[in-house]
C-alpha cells in the first residue's frame, strides 16, 4: 500500500492543504490584490479543485497547463537521470482529455464559472513560449504557481515562463523538489537552482517542505 503523507500531530510534516490555508492568510495579511493561480501539470484537476476551495475570494482566475497525454520525451539530461526516477518516462501520468478535466473541475468546485478557468494543452516547451501573456493584464498578480511536471526539461520551460510573470509575494510550490533521491544534480531541483543562479529579475526565499516530496518558496523581484 502506498504511504500517504499528511500533517502529523506536532506539525512536523506540513500538508498541502495546510500550506494553502497559510497562503490565504498571507495574501490577506499582506493586503495583496486578488490574482491568479497557475498549475503546470494538472493531471485530472484535483489539486486545482483544492486550491480553489481554499483560496477562492482571493483568486481571479485559474490557469492550468498540461499535455493531457502524459510525460513528453525526455531531454539528454532527463535520460541521464532516469535511473533515479524510473516512473518518470514518456507517456506516464496520462490524464483524461482536456475537455473531461475541465468538466470535472467545474463540477467539483463551488462558484467557479467557466470563464474563470483556462486549460492549455501541449508540452511545455511548445505551449508556454506561444502563450498570450496579455490575458493576465486584468487578472492581478500571480499569487501561486504550482509546478508538478516531474522532468528537468519541463521544469526549465516553466521557470523560463515564470521569470517574466512572477512578482514579489508569488508563492512557488515545487511538487517534485525531493525526487531523484534528493540530488541537486537532477530533475526539478536542478532546474530551479539554475533559474535562481541566472535570473536577473527573480529571487526566492525558502519557506518549507510539505507533503513529503514538495517544497514551497516565496518569490521576490530583485529590482
Amino acid at each position: 500500500m502506498e504511504v500517504r503523507f499528511g500533517s502529523t500531530v506536532n506539525g512536523n510534516l506540513l500538508s498541502r492543504g495546510e500550506l494553502l490555508q497559510f497562503i490565504r492568510a498571507f495574501v490577506r495579511a499582506s493586503e495583496m490584490d486578488p490574482g491568479y493561480y497557475m498549475e503546470f501539470g494538472v493531471l485530472n484537476g484535483s489539486s486545482m479543485v483544492e486550491a480553489w476551495g481554499t483560496l477562492r475570494g482571493t483568486l481571479t482566475h485559474l490557469y492550468g497547463f498540461d499535455s493531457f497525454a502524459g510525460l513528453p520525451p525526455g531531454s539528454i539530461q532527463d535520460e541521464l537521470s532516469k535511473d533515479l526516477m524510473p516512473s518518470f518516462k514518456q507517456g506516464n501520468f496520462r490524464s483524461m482529455s482536456r475537455e473531461r478535466v475541465q468538466e470535472s473541475i467545474l463540477a467539483s468546485t463551488f462558484n467557479l464559472s467557466p470563464d474563470m478557468l483556462s486549460l492549455s494543452e501541449g508540452f511545455f516547451e511548445e505551449s508556454l513560449p506561444s502563450f498570450d501573456l496579455e490575458c493576465f493584464e486584468d487578472k492581478g498578480p500571480c499569487l501561486v504557481a504550482h509546478v508538478d511536471c516531474d522532468l528537468y526539461s519541463s521544469s526549465v520551460a516553466v521557470f523560463n515562463f515564470l521569470d517574466g510573470i512572477a512578482t514579489t509575494g508569488t508563492w512557488l510550490l515545487l511538487d517534485d523538489y525531493w525526487h531523484y533521491r534528493g540530488s541537486p544534480r537532477h530533475g526539478q531541483r536542478r532546474a530551479f537552482d539554475e533559474w535562481m543562479a541566472t535570473s536577473s529579475r527573480i529571487g526566492a526565499t525558502e519557506y518549507a517542505s510539505y507533503g513529503g516530496f514538495c517544497k514551497a518558496f516565496i518569490l521576490h523581484e530583485k529590482y
